[in-house]
């Protein structure tokens, strides 16, 4: 399967305060604990029109403070903004909904503005074979949680919705999304079971949704760089997925100068690079950064019992360190600096021949084939001898408040085990969620798309999928951890001030003091 070519689209430049990431391919590439509990500006196209009001449902009933608090974010002066269309039931239309006039179910989500309009024919779709009506609240992803989080305490919630996952404990334990699991339990068209495990959002063996999607952590790279330096492809299988130090030489082969040397030549000059060799994710404390690494040597975020933060901090530190000496020591990434001034996503810095590889989700394959890059899928490298990587993915999530929870079961199954999926998936934007989608030839048919995926593919992201991945932990206070106490400690690390280890002796007390009076929840 051949990569097709198509013409270059505009761009979203991002700027992230504070953060030391500071361009972004996606709008998921985006940390989502450092965005929410920080509230950091965040620069997203799209529409922006006030949401109507609407009258209060029935639900759980808490103050709009005790709620916020409760999921770690305080916001004041708070305006609901999102992009609202609705569409109507065909006039003839028998659904689900019997002889009665269907409820009209809402339905929220964030991304980039090709992501809004897919969903938006994904959810016209629904509408058209259900005679289910639906309201899309499509909310700029730098609103989203405050949106949402407003909404909450005031009982005006959407009946289906993304739910980042760092807020999903809070969400459950407040009754704001409902436990799914007997209605999984009884429909066969919704067995939980043919879900890939990572996206089984479950909290003490009770189902609080699915993830949208799984998207697996993978590497792309630029072709024509690699042939112009003579230089072989990554590799596109677990087996032969590199160690860390083979990634580091490669990535120092494809790392070049004004003068056209590499990094390994002895005349490299540092201070002007045409092209980096790769960039990966320096986003604070985001679990993203360290959690693949800790994995791969075979250890955990967490203790068994939740109340120690790294428990093997010798392996977070050399996790840590790894990363930030891509550019301290070894200059293979771009600075921060550079990043900030030049303003491109990594995808703009492929496309113009300024990066050779990067490393994120699935997702990016969407922007990817709209450009005329030669690319390529690859496994990521790994730290240890375990390939694990992680596979992020919003929550879906179904509102306690929702007055018809037929129709919005209907809409939840049309978005994440039916035709919604498929189309998300066909454009690279996501990837399908059940198994046999992803391991079989017949499945896999439904949804790969010649010019978005190449054969690369199936062993890069298909498999990794189902057998080798992982997803950030449910632990209540862990955005908290992340964005308040963690990622301010790493920043200095990342541009050599300090070092992983100094960093860890500093914070780590803290984090545990923190997680001792913060207990996890799990449903009695």
């Amino acid at each position: 399967m051949s990569v097709t070519k198509g013409r270059s689209r505009c761009r979203y430049s991002r700027r992230i305060a504070g953060s030391v990431s500071l361009r972004l391919a996606n709008s998921r590439d985006f940390p989502l604990a450092l965005s929410w509990a920080n509230q950091f500006a965040y620069i997203q196209h799209g529409c922006v029109l006030s949401i109507k009001e609407e009258a209060p449902m029935k639900g759980t009933n808490f103050s709009r403070r005790e709620f916020l608090r409760s999921s770690g974010l305080l916001v004041s002066g708070l305006a609901l903004s999102a992009c609202v269309v609705a569409t109507p039931a065909p006039s003839d239309a028998e659904s689900m909904a019997g002889d009665a006039a269907p409820s009209v179910m809402t339905f929220a989500w964030w991304g980039s503005p090709h992501e809004k309009d897919t969903v938006v024919n994904m959810l016209d779709a629904f509408t058209e074979a259900t005679g289910i009506p639906n309201e899309k609240h499509h909310v700029p992803y730098g609103d989203y949680m405050n949106n949402m989080q407003a909404r909450a305490a005031a009982n005006t919630l959407p009946d289906v919705f993304y739910l980042p996952t760092p807020f999903l404990v809070a969400w459950a334990q407040k009754a704001v999304i409902k436990d799914l699991t007997d209605r999984h339990a009884s429909d066969p068209e919704a067995a939980i079971e043919q879900i890939v495990e990572v996206n089984r959002f479950t909290i003490g063996n009770r189902v609080f949704g699915t993830g949208a999607c799984t998207e697996p952590y993978m590497m792309f790279f630029n072709r024509k760089i690699f042939d112009d330096r003579g230089v072989d492809y990554p590799p596109a299988t677990v087996e032969e997925a590199w160690t860390w130090d083979d990634f580091i030489a490669v990535a120092k082969q494809v790392t070049i100068d004004e003068n056209g040397n590499s990094a390994l030549d002895a005349g490299f000059d540092a201070e002007n690079i045409q092209t980096y060799g790769v960039d990966l994710p320096r986003w604070g404390g985001s679990w993203r950064v360290y959690s693949p690494g800790l994995w791969q040597q075979g250890s955990e975020v967490y203790s068994e019992d939740e109340n120690t933060f790294f428990p093997d901090q010798d392996i977070a530190a050399d996790v840590l360190q790894k990363t930030a000496d891509t550019y301290v020591q070894h200059k293979v990434t771009a600075s921060p600096e550079f990043l900030g001034q030049v303003g491109m996503s990594s995808i703009q810095l492929m496309e113009n021949d300024r990066l050779a590889m990067f490393l994120t989700g699935n997702w990016s394959l969407e922007a990817l084939s709209h450009t005329d890059i030669d690319y390529g899928e690859a496994v990521v490298p790994i730290m240890g001898p375990h390939y694990t990587v992680w596979a992020p993915s919003e929550a879906i999530g179904v509102s306690e408040q929702t007055t018809d929870i037929d129709s919005a079961w209907a809409l939840y199954k049309w978005v994440v085990f039916g035709e919604g999926s498929l189309a998300l998936s066909r454009t690279g934007l996501w990837q399908p969620q059940r198994e046999d989608l992803l391991l079989t030839e017949e499945g896999r048919a439904k949804w790969m798309t010649e010019g978005v995926h190449t054969q690369d593919h199936i062993t890069a992201g298909c498999i990794p999928a189902v057998y080798n991945s992982r997803r950030m932990p449910l632990r209540l206070g862990h955005s908290e951890v992340e964005g308040r106490l963690l990622g301010p400690a790493l920043g200095p690390v990342y541009t050599g001030e300090t070092t992983a280890q100094e960093a860890l002796d500093s914070v780590l007390p803290e984090i545990d003091g923190f997680l001792a009076e913060n207990p996890n929840w799990k449903p009695s």
